[in-house]
């Protein structure tokens, strides 16, 4: 692909370049220097330095002067003293790169295609850019230096503002010597951040940087047209993106409005029996129908959007285009917007299912609590996992048709690539406390839902009940229904006026959580009561009254279907069979053991 067809896919026809290295005229290079001019003197100019020498002391009667002497010398000087002085500035700067050279400069402004008059000073492009964006400049792309000399070291950011609040379709380059490429993506964000920070619009000019660094292969023209194709490229995915986003902000709007007047024009009668009675029955809240609706109806109208949108489309034919430029790939972890979109997919926080004292479900994740265990305990985590229609409570009937549920242990990951070919040890399908987990399955063992069931009765989310605990008011009804039954057992043990230990087992069957109490379950496989305890500021942990606790704190939930698969895995693994040793086959009998 060459330069100009990256360009096309750019959509740009056009590219304004924006610089103080175009500061050509005696008058912009005088000031150019005196802006910096102990820079200037450092750079030792045998024609210059008696004047510049003047400047601190008198800076009017300097530049006149200046101007003068700079006029008198031959262009090639000029240029001279100019690329000297940016060179400086830039050893004196600590930059990660020099600046560039004029010989680099027309070397780029060929491949790209940039006219002599569209080499713009910052002054130029302060006069100059309203009218462009006023004309229309979608077809326009933008280089702007993001320091000039003596000025402002995000002098670059002036004009992008300008840009943007002339609500500019081009696309914005930043070029700049004070990121390597491998830093491009961190500046960008950087510089995003100090945009929003004061402009109202919150998508904005689409913002790409140009390292310098990427630019020196003059001598190596196939080098330069690469760098300048995947700086355009890595500008083509932002700005095509931009544009579909852009365009889709009012589809969102406008399918939210269509889906809520069409809830609003529900005669009441079939609101009752179809979208509130309807959650009532199920045991869930009357707004999940509503939630179901509208992101649904969303979410449909986006589909559509972006199969018949032309402009979506055309942004659609661009990506596909740049793909046969190769970007190299960056190293470490993905960025932590794409793993919260990831996260939100997959997985609902503690702060949410807690908060709203939703009903366990299938999914639901469990972890020790840290306010009830010795600092030194591993903090263990479990996932629930069953069918989601048998464990879920109604109001009406059966409290619910399966009493019990699996609790796999949840393994933390320190090699990711081999727990994946264990099938019994399949991967959550998200990170948790930024680590990665597996299910053990081997060790799963079958649990009590009405245990379980005590940390929906808490904002908090814990196994736990308190001494002269009430039921909350804000219960749904199944909830309302089966509080009194859940909570019996461990308030007796409490009015007993004892610590208990799992010996309480024996005297009060009701408080046993899981079947097995070996190795990961011995902590939390049977309720205990414990005294009233005092804070302890150092774990955050606040004072606790006298209660009966499993030891475990409802920790988030893994969303469906992706909960559900995972049963599914544990189902089929489980059930897989087994035969019985194949005395004949090759390598019994020889007697080679195997040992090594």
């Amino acid at each position: 692909m060459l330069v100009s067809d990256a360009l096309s896919c750019l959509g740009s026809e056009r590219t304004i370049w924006i610089d103080d290295v175009f500061n050509e005229t005696p008058e912009q290079l005088s000031d150019l220097l005196l802006r910096s001019w102990e820079t200037a003197l450092e750079c030792n100019f045998p024609e210059l330095n008696d004047i510049l020498q003047k400047a601190e002391f008198d800076p009017e009667s300097t530049r006149v002067e200046l101007v003068e002497r700079i006029t008198e010398l031959t262009p090639q000087r000029r240029k001279e003293i100019k690329e000297t002085f940016f060179f400086e500035e830039t050893v004196e700067g600590d930059f990660e790169s020099d600046e560039l050279s004029g010989s680099s400069t027309a070397k780029i402004c060929t491949l790209l295609g940039i006219a002599k008059d569209d080499c713009w000073t910052f002054d130029r492009a302060e006069s100059g850019l309203a009218d462009v964006c006023a004309a229309g400049d979608a077809n326009i792309s933008y280089i702007v230096d993001l320091n000039e000399s003596g000025i402002s070291s995000n002098r670059g950011l002036d004009v992008i503002r300008l840009l943007w609040g002339k609500k500019s379709q081009g696309t914005a380059f930043i070029l700049t010597h004070e990121v390597s490429s491998s830093g491009e993506a961190a500046k960008e964000a950087e510089l995003r951040n100090l945009l929003k920070e004061s402009e109202d619009d919150p998508l904005g000019v689409p913002i790409c940087v140009i390292a310098k660094d990427r630019l020196f292969e003059i001598d190596d023209e196939d080098r330069l047209k690469e760098s300048l194709k995947v700086s355009i490229k890595r500008a083509g995915l932002r700005k095509n993106l931009s544009n579909v986003v852009s365009r889709t902000q009012g589809t969102v709007y406008k399918a939210f409005v269509t889906a809520a007047e069409g809830l609003l024009s529900i005669p009441p009668e079939q609101l009752e029996a179809h979208v509130f009675e309807r959650g009532y029955k199920e045991g869930v809240s009357e707004l999940h129908v509503v939630e179901r609706i509208l992101t649904s109806h969303i979410a449909q109208q986006l589909r559509g959007f972006f199969g018949t949108d032309q402009g979506v489309l055309e942004s659609t034919r661009h990506l596909r285009a740049l793909r046969e430029i190769q970007l190299q790939d960056l190293k470490g972890e993905p960025d932590s917007h794409l793993a919260a979109f990831r996260l939100a997919e997959v997985w609902e926080s503690d702060e949410l299912i807690n908060a709203a004292r939703t009903p366990i479900a299938c999914g639901d994740v469990f972890e020790v609590d840290s306010y009830e265990v010795a600092p030194q305990i591993a903090i263990r985590k479990y996932i629930v996992l069953a069918q989601p229609c048998d464990i879920a409570l109604r109001p009406l009937g059966k409290e619910r048709a399966q009493q019990t549920a699996f609790l796999v242990p949840l393994k933390k990951l320190s090699n990711f690539v081999a727990s994946e070919k264990d099938a019994k040890l399949p991967l959550l399908p998200c990170k948790i406390d930024d680590h990665h987990w597996s299910c053990d399955f081997r060790s799963a063992s079958v649990a009590r839902m009405a245990i379980l069931d005590l940390a929906s009765f808490r904002e908090d989310g814990r196994v736990r009940v308190d001494e002269g605990c009430t039921a909350p008011s804000d219960l749904l009804a199944a909830q309302s229904r089966i509080y009194a039954k859940r909570t019996t057992a461990a308030l007796e043990a409490i009015a007993t006026g004892q610590p208990t230990s799992v010996s309480a087992l024996a005297v009060h069957p009701g408080l046993q959580l899981t079947f097995s109490a070996e190795a990961t379950f011995k902590n939390v496989h049977c309720g205990t009561v414990k005294m009233q305890q005092a804070a302890r500021p150092a774990i955050g942990a606040p004072a606790l009254p006298k209660r009966a606790t499993w030891q475990l704190r409802r920790c988030g939930r893994v969303r469906m279907p992706y909960s559900v698969s995972l049963l599914d895995q544990f189902v089929s693994i489980m059930s897989r069979r087994a035969f019985d040793l194949d005395y004949m086959a090759p390598g019994f009998g020889d007697g080679n053991t195997g040992a090594e």
